[in-house]
């Protein structure tokens, strides 16, 4: 089963993407990703799935594919998007990063956010809904963050990506 079609037939259920919508407000998104990958390549499989999962309804706008999307200019034109409105991820300085970004958290800031250096998805899961009150990055510059997600055995094992899109 490729990435795409993870989304599409198992959307809602645990598997290679579990898409959280809810909890952060309607412009908001938290996606867990297999942790195989580099954080960019994660990010650009992921949005390629979210894409195809609503590809129907953008075919019916005319556009067949993420890239005559994003060349489109529709997403910056309605500014309440998804995982759809980011294109790189970048490791800087909380409040560095630009719109568009998705800022990979690291070392002590994920200790300050999570309680601890290797968090676990029900851990990150708590801390992301509590993200309401404005406490909780991205701080009002980037589009979204994402951190390493590990599993009983304290190793890596997915990515979680979170953000929230618009003005």
């Amino acid at each position: 089963m490729n990435w795409a079609s993870a989304v599409i037939v198992v959307f809602g259920l645990r598997s290679q993407f579990l898409g959280i919508f809810g909890g952060m407000g309607a412009s908001s998104w938290l996606y867990f990703t297999p942790f195989s990958q580099s954080e960019q390549a994660a990010l650009d499989c992921l949005r390629e799935a979210v894409f195809a999962r609503d590809a129907e309804y953008y075919g019916e706008e005319g556009v067949e594919s993420l890239a005559a999307l994003m060349e489109s200019g529709w997403l910056e034109e309605d500014p309440a998007h998804s995982v759809l409105d980011v294109e790189r991820i970048v490791r800087c300085e909380p409040d560095l990063e630009g719109p568009g970004d998705v800022r990979v958290l690291e070392g002590p800031e994920v200790v300050d956010l999570f309680g601890t250096a290797q968090p676990s998805r029900d851990i990150v899961q708590q801390a992301v809904k509590r993200a309401g009150d404005g406490w909780f990055p991205p701080f009002g510059r980037g589009s979204g963050c994402c951190t390493t997600v590990y599993g009983g055995d304290g190793r890596p094992e997915e990515l979680c990506f979170w953000g929230t899109t618009g003005d």
